[in-house]
């Protein structure tokens, strides 16, 4: 039996300690800002936010808002696990999911997580080149000594959603990361802040923060990398049309990134990239789901969704390039 927490000024005065501390690391000497270093952790990690293009900031109840906006989590009103599962790049990258989330109190929910992105068995020749008459141009394989090896990155998250004044709802989380490669391997810390609100009933805005204090990743070898912050500002409308027992449920997040994407943003000044996602779900009877959307580097993507007593089922596909094969996902949500 789970106990239950409350959420009081004491847990709000450690984020707070935590906040501040990250600030701090992020001036010391020896960290480095690196473009994409902080990739892994925007791929997605809900088939039914995928088939919205991944425009999600602003949905609640769903324990998926873990990672889009924490603060989304408070619409949760029992407990919900949920996994996903993928495999990108012509089935050669293995990303999975797990969430569990659970309703604490009338004004908090909590929740935990664990993303991992992998390719697992690489092969190794570096020490498996044997020189003849050692002659540098003149070589061979000694398969015997090729040897496989992981690359893996791991994000383990604690997530809370706290219902503040005036129907503000508050959201953060804290993520532990660890990533492997090869013989070497790095940890990290990071935080995530998020808001959201709900106007007229069926109106609902929200703005996320990732990685809000810059994200830092220290390597084995000395190496310690930045992760800049990125802004999500995002609004959704539910529309239910009582007369056909149907819904629809269009989505918009505005993205902001300081990492200088100019080459493949829609828009950009200086090093600050403007980019966005839009997307919208039809559901009949609340059982039957269907969406589609554009995400942040236009793809197409297209799901659909089955909705029975306790579960949820959720398939999503995304169009890549032709010579990266596409993207299938597959979400099962269980409440309880």
């Amino acid at each position: 039996m789970f106990l239950k927490l409350r959420l009081s000024n004491k847990y709000f005065l450690l984020f707070a300690v935590l906040f501040w501390a990250s600030i701090q690391n992020s001036h010391a000497d020896g960290f480095v800002f690196r473009k994409y270093a902080g990739e892994f952790m925007d791929i997605g990690v809900s088939p039914r936010a995928q088939g919205m293009g991944g425009a999600f900031t602003a949905i609640s109840g769903d324990i998926a808002a873990a990672y889009y906006n924490a603060a989304g989590l408070y619409g949760i009103k029992s407990s919900q696990i949920s996994f996903m599962h993928t495999q990108q790049m012509l089935a050669s990258v293995n990303y999975d999911y797990l969430s569990f989330g659970r309703y604490q109190t009338e004004n908090s929910v909590i929740a935990v997580s664990l993303v991992r992105l992998g390719i697992d068995n690489i092969k190794d020749s570096r020490a498996a080149q044997v020189l003849i008459n050692g002659n540098p141009d003149n070589w061979r394989l000694d398969w015997n000594k090729i040897k496989e090896f992981n690359a893996a990155d791991y994000v383990f998250a604690f997530s809370m959603a706290h219902r503040w004044a005036h129907g503000w709802i508050l959201g953060g989380n804290i993520k532990l990361i660890r990533r492997n490669l090869a013989d070497h391997s790095a940890n990290g810390i990071g935080f995530d802040l998020g808001i959201q609100r709900k106007f007229f009933r069926n109106l609902t805005v929200a703005a996320n923060a990732r990685n809000a204090t810059t994200t830092l990743i220290a390597w084995d070898t000395g190496e310690k990398e930045m992760v800049k912050p990125s802004f999500y500002l995002g609004s959704t409308y539910l529309l239910n049309i009582h007369g056909i027992n149907s819904s629809f449920q269009p989505a918009v997040d505005l993205i902001f990134r300081g990492e200088g994407w100019q080459k493949s943003a829609r828009a950009y000044w200086g090093i600050v990239s403007f980019d966005f996602a839009a997307g919208i779900e039809y559901g009949y009877h609340n059982t039957i789901f269907i969406r589609t959307g554009i995400d942040e580097i236009r793809r197409l993507n297209m799901g659909v969704g089955v909705n029975i007593p306790h579960v949820r089922i959720d398939y999503a596909y995304t169009n890549y390039d032709q010579e990266l094969g596409n993207s299938h996902r597959i979400g099962l949500l269980v409440k309880f």
